[in-house]
């Protein structure tokens, strides 16, 4: 398999995230700000275009690539430019499920069912019937090996 396919345990719990910022105060707007409420979350990757272009006020949306083995920052508490503190709910548009116990997404730690060990039937070994020979071993090779040549030139055959 080409080493681009192999991945290590700890990057298969990230993966992207698209997070709403709801009643976003527009001073908050600058792609800067919305970077640095990003990185708190997890990385930042990129804004949608209504956030961009300021066309939806009423909630900004940045994806963020999060790891899915920890808990999601739910809210993030800045210092406006006014010196007024803002908690700021953070909403998750589709949180993975992701199991810190088998690392596979689908389900969470709780309802994680190990994989049921298979049984390995053991099934008797057909017998193989020997059957006895009274001539010996160097007599059968030979009456193979006239048979064999009987096969390839019958000195009954008549060449015309």
């Amino acid at each position: 398999m080409p080493g681009c396919f192999e991945f290590k345990e700890d990057d298969i719990s990230l993966t992207p995230v698209w997070a709403t910022l709801p009643s976003l105060p527009l001073e908050c707007w600058h792609p800067n700000a919305l970077g640095k409420i990003g990185s708190r979350l997890g990385t930042p990757i990129a804004m949608d275009s209504l956030t961009m272009k300021m066309e939806r006020v009423s909630y900004a949306r940045i994806l963020v690539e999060v790891d899915t083995s920890k808990k999601l920052v739910d809210h993030e508490e800045f210092i406006l430019p006014n010196g007024v503190v803002r908690k700021q709910p953070i909403v998750y548009e589709f949180t993975p499920k992701f199991c810190s116990t088998c690392h596979r997404f689908g389900h969470l730690k709780e309802s994680c069912q190990p994989p049921a060990i298979p049984t390995v039937l053991k099934l008797p070994l057909p017998r193989l019937h020997v059957m006895p020979t009274t001539q010996p071993l160097r007599q059968l090779h030979q009456r193979r090996a006239n048979r064999l040549s009987g096969r390839l030139y019958n000195v009954d055959t008549e060449i015309t």
